[in-house]
């Protein structure tokens, strides 16, 4: 299995809301995208940011998502080849788990 961490900064606590609520339907859309397992969001103890984490059956089938429709929806229409900035995602294979 491979698990992408995402982290992402919190600017206000009016942005900590706007995050969650666009989160909020994630795991449910999540649902269609082939090879996805799960998905969570995470706060800070300090709510200084998010950490989105997604695993899916394999590191391929994340690639498959980042270059889909489905994920240029999720990002304001942008595909993964599209984003030329690091935007804090890491990659993980799952060992144990």
């Amino acid at each position: 299995m491979y698990q992408v961490n995402n982290r992402i900064p919190v600017d206000s606590q009016e942005h900590l809301e706007s995050l969650v609520e666009r989160f909020r339907q994630a795991p449910e859309r999540m649902k269609q995208v082939p090879g996805f397992i799960s998905f969570r969001l995470l706060k800070a103890e300090d709510e200084t940011h998010l950490v989105a984490e997604t695993v899916f059956n394999s590191k391929e089938d994340f690639l498959r998502w980042t270059e889909s429709e489905h994920f240029a929806r999720a990002h304001g229409g942008r595909k993964s080849s599209d984003q030329s900035q690091n935007t804090g995602a890491k990659g993980f294979e799952i060992l144990i788990g």
